[in-house]
């Protein structure tokens, strides 16, 4: 059969879809990947078959956009000064930009850039006609192609993303803003349409999916290329402490995030073996590191986890994903409010404390990584948590469930 992913302009967004695009390459489906250019490289670089038909506004403007409003709307006593939208810097007043201007002049452009983006996915549909599509969390072009195809849509989040989101705040552009449904001739599209949705979340952190069928999966997690150097080959004899802070977050959060240096220090005093990962400018950012510290770049997570007792991060759903199938302790620091949402389910599991990390105190860090290293029942609900990932269908065993939602 023929195989259609819809992807975002965020890649760690469908990254967790690529398992399962290489499952249903080897078991003989064509696959193909509408993107936008600018992913056609990291698509290429998975052995997926990219199509750069999307278009997309700027994510990164996007985010730092929303990230700007959000501080506007936190009670008072609790706001931040965010990063500029434009320059990417930290702003020293909230009135030193105009937000409510520059959103209007956005989501018009916005609104035109995601049209065009539906228009050219329902004109690729037609032509290659595929049996089943698959769109990730932005990526809603996928499901209409698939109404006007006459083809089951399947969504496919990273995991703790709901189908149907109750939580304020969790809005990932599961509607229609531009009125594409209507004008190709199908109905309004809304979030509990949403008929089918591949879920690799543990039982014990559903997210909600209303009447949408859950088709769960094995999380194998996909961090990008990479190469497993000797040190990484085994475990320490020691504890080793990774910390992910990634590009990501430099772009949506700055450098000078105060989470990033408290946790570090925090894990160094625990006499770990530290190793980090982060973007050039959040590692100079921090200044000189300890020897007992080691800098990593463009590592891929799931690789350094194999080999950590406990990973402290940025919150964002991938990451905790990775955590969970790594079977380790982990410290969320989250720094958006869905973020907040995610490591709250999470946590309900025992295996994950979740703080957010633009109002946790050193002092509450570094008590975290102490319990996170000390007590073993965070280690011990971390492979329970990993257990249940493990119970769940591989995605090669996943294909032959899609094989037959597309025969019917």
């Amino acid at each position: 059969m023929r195989v259609l992913f819809t992807t975002s302009n965020w890649g760690g967004h469908y990254f967790s879809m690529v398992p399962l695009g290489w499952a249903l390459q080897a078991a003989g489906h064509e696959v193909r990947v509408a993107c936008v250019p600018a992913q056609v490289p990291t698509i290429n670089r998975t052995g997926l078959v990219p199509v750069p038909v999307l278009d997309s506004p700027d994510t990164a403007y996007w985010a730092r956009l929303a990230g700007y409003q959000e501080a506007l709307d936190a009670p008072e006593g609790q706001r931040w000064l965010p990063l500029h939208p434009v320059t990417g810097k930290r702003v020293h007043s909230l009135d030193e930009f105009d937000v409510a201007e520059a959103a209007g002049r956005f989501y018009a452009e916005c609104a035109e850039s995601l049209a065009r983006s539906y228009d050219a996915a329902v004109e690729f549909g037609r032509r290659w006609q595929p049996d089943l599509v698959c769109y990730d969390l932005m990526s809603t072009e996928g499901a209409l192609v698939g109404r006007l195809q006459g083809v089951p849509a399947v969504y496919c989040p990273p995991g703790l993303f709901g189908a149907v989101e109750t939580e304020t705040g969790i809005d990932m552009g599961l509607d229609d803003p531009t009125g594409s449904f209507a004008r190709h001739g199908a109905a309004p599209w809304s979030r509990d349409q949403i008929e089918y949705v591949v879920d690799p979340s543990p039982e014990s952190a559903l997210p909600p999916h209303g009447a949408a069928r859950r088709l769960p999966v094995r999380y194998v997690p996909y961090n990008g290329p990479g190469g497993v150097p000797e040190w990484a080959l085994t475990k320490p004899a020691g504890t080793r402490i990774a910390i992910c802070w990634g590009y990501s977050a430099t772009a949506m959060y700055g450098v000078d995030a105060p989470a990033l240096p408290a946790a570090v220090a925090a894990a160094v005093a625990t006499g770990a073996e530290v190793v980090l990962t982060a973007s050039p400018e959040q590692v100079e950012a921090l200044g000189e590191l300890p020897p007992s510290v080691r800098v990593l770049r463009d590592f891929p997570l799931h690789l350094l986890l194999a080999v950590s007792d406990a990973v402290i991060h940025h919150g964002g759903a991938s990451h905790l994903m990775t955590g969970a199938a790594a079977g380790i302790p982990q410290l969320a620091l989250s720094m958006a409010t869905e973020q907040i949402t995610f490591g709250e389910r999470i946590a309900r599991t025992g295996a994950v404390i979740s703080l957010p990390g633009r109002a946790a105190s050193a002092t509450e860090i570094e008590l975290a990584v102490k319990a996170l290293t000390g007590d073993p029942a965070y280690a011990a609900a971390a492979r329970s948590v990993r257990a249940e990932l493990d119970a769940h269908p591989t995605p090669a065993e996943l294909v032959r469930t899609l094989a037959e939602l597309a025969g019917r």
